[in-house]
């Protein structure tokens, strides 16, 4: 039993001391795994994309393709979108169809918008961008947005969050005959904004806040401008030449 006895001892010993070395090893390296997982934290922490970042990232990259269509009221950029759209594949967005449909709602911000648009004026850019972003969320590009941006803040507020138009297709069309369209359109239109005390103050806010972006995007290069004071036929002629040098897919069986 002695020498059995003794084996034991010298057993428990021995797995005593590789404990306390053990142990001894691991407090020598505690602070070093410990900085080193502070810095990796760090490091993680940093290189974090934003809270929304990549929600926004994966927007971005879906609608690459967009394109603003712009002129004055009643220039006719919704008919030009309408025929684009029957010979490209693409989507149209009318930045004041959205807001419209946000005043049917009848909610608090419907009603601010209603009184804004009575006005004549320029919804607050936040808001008509939030509800592009939601619409082109939904759909696919390439994407023609008409009506916008009518602001420099409001290109400002769209390009924080969604890449640059393409170019901008401006229908140039002069001050008398948008008031004569607008106004045989107000006989049947049912908007609130086709009168010509509302109409006149369009005119204004389209020339003060409006025209600036189109200056702004022309010193860019990235605007492309067409008469659209003929027939909507003709028009459309010149609007396709416009569009021929993009990649857009053309639906089957399409003439000019």
């Amino acid at each position: 039993r002695g020498p059995m006895l003794s084996r034991l001892l010298l057993l428990a010993c021995a797995a005593t001391l590789t404990g306390a070395l053990e142990i001894g090893l691991t407090g020598l390296r505690g602070p070093r795994l410990l900085a080193r997982r502070a810095r990796a934290q760090l490091l993680a922490t940093a290189t974090a994309e934003p809270e929304g970042a990549q929600e926004r990232s994966t927007l971005a990259d879906a609608v690459s393709q967009v394109y603003f269509i712009m002129g004055g009221p009643g220039s006719g950029k919704g008919t030009q979108c309408e025929r684009l759209v029957k010979r490209f594949h693409a989507t149209h967005l009318s930045a004041g169809d959205l807001l419209r449909a946000e005043v049917a709602l009848g909610s608090a911000k419907g009603l601010a918008i209603a009184e804004i648009i009575a006005e004549g004026k320029i919804v607050a850019s936040e808001t008509t961008v939030g509800l592009l972003q939601a619409a082109m969320a939904r759909s696919r590009g390439p994407f023609l947005i008409d009506g916008f941006p009518r602001s420099l803040a409001n290109l400002e507020a769209f390009e924080k969050e969604l890449p640059s138009g393409v170019f901008m297709l401006f229908l140039d069309v002069s001050e008398d005959v948008m008031l004569e369209r607008l106004l045989r359109r107000g006989e049947s239109s049912g908007r609130s904004d086709d009168n010509e005390e509302t109409i006149r103050k369009r005119f204004r806010t389209y020339l003060d806040e409006s025209m600036p972006v189109v200056q702004e995007l022309e010193r860019r290069g990235l605007l492309r401008r067409v008469s659209a004071e003929d027939s909507a036929d003709d028009v459309f002629k010149h609007v396709c030449e416009v569009f021929a040098d993009q990649d857009l897919a053309v639906f089957a069986d399409q003439g000019l």
